[in-house]
């Protein structure tokens, strides 16, 4: 047997040996292809299956319909023709495709998206925020400052158009009039946390954010993760419900507070 023959004939075994057949049953089964109808001491020899496993091996094949044996004297044997054996272990594997498929179903728990792709560049970020904003369905929930609400007041007028709810919250007097809008209170600490903050939630299911640090690039991420929507989702939602307070008590906060809310924001004392 040529090196190059020997080689294909090889890597067909071990591809026949994957579809189910051991390896003794697949170097039969393409030494049969070969020649045939051959008797088992040929097919022994050529095919380099050891004499006292042939027969057998013959014999579970003739089982399986992979190999008939015709009435000559010696017995001889002939092989399931390639293109049947083919389309035979398509269909099996249809079948079994289809019950584990149906099986894995029941047995497994839900697929959870793990991952965040992160971005580092401001208009990368922003074309990524209104791609996000273009497809959402039933509600966009947000954090914004005005320059980056400018370059996304078009897409959200289009979805608040489309039927969509937009809720945000936003910093600074000037506000991007679109939805339902909360001002952020006006203290100078809100510059220090969250200058250059943009955090946006769409359709509950996937989640944007981004901000630039001091004497930073701009960095962020977006995920489906359904841990770290629900996370950025609550901390948007947490952020109005305090909004809402403080300016519906702003004289009692700030008398208890402070009128930089410092005592609130500082957590080391009650």
């Amino acid at each position: 047997m040529e090196e190059g023959f020997r080689d294909l004939f090889q890597a067909t075994v071990d591809a026949l040996n994957n579809m189910g057949l051991t390896v003794y049953e697949a170097k039969t089964y393409l030494t049969l292809l070969q020649k045939h109808p051959s008797h088992g001491h040929e097919i022994s020899r050529r095919s380099g299956v050891p004499g006292p496993k042939i027969y057998e091996t013959l014999s579970r094949m003739v089982q399986k319909g992979l190999v008939a044996v015709l009435n000559t004297d010696p017995q001889m044997y002939s092989p399931l023709p390639y293109q049947e054996f083919l389309t035979r272990k398509s269909n099996e594997f249809q079948v079994t495709e289809q019950l584990l498929a149906a099986n894995l179903e029941k047995i497994s728990m839900p697929a959870v998206d793990i991952t965040l792709w992160q971005l580092t560049n401001h208009d990368v970020l922003i074309a990524k925020a209104r791609d996000l904003i273009d497809g959402a369905k039933k509600a966009v929930l947000t954090s914004m400052w005005p320059p980056q609400g400018r370059l996304l007041e078009k897409s959200l007028a289009a979805a608040r158009q489309r039927g969509v709810a937009i809720v945000s919250i936003q910093f600074e007097q000037e506000v991007i009039e679109v939805g339902k809008v909360f001002r952020h209170v006006q203290v100078d600490t809100v510059y220090d946390r969250h200058s250059g903050e943009l955090t946006m939630v769409v359709d509950e299911s996937v989640g944007l954010f981004m901000s630039r640090p001091p004497d930073r690039e701009w960095n962020g991420f977006w995920t489906t993760n359904p841990g770290v929507v629900k996370l950025m989702t609550n901390y948007i939602r947490h952020d109005i419900y305090s909004n809402k307070l403080i300016y519906r008590f702003e004289k009692a906060v700030k008398e208890e507070f402070g009128e930089q809310l410092q005592e609130l924001l500082n957590l080391e004392v009650d």
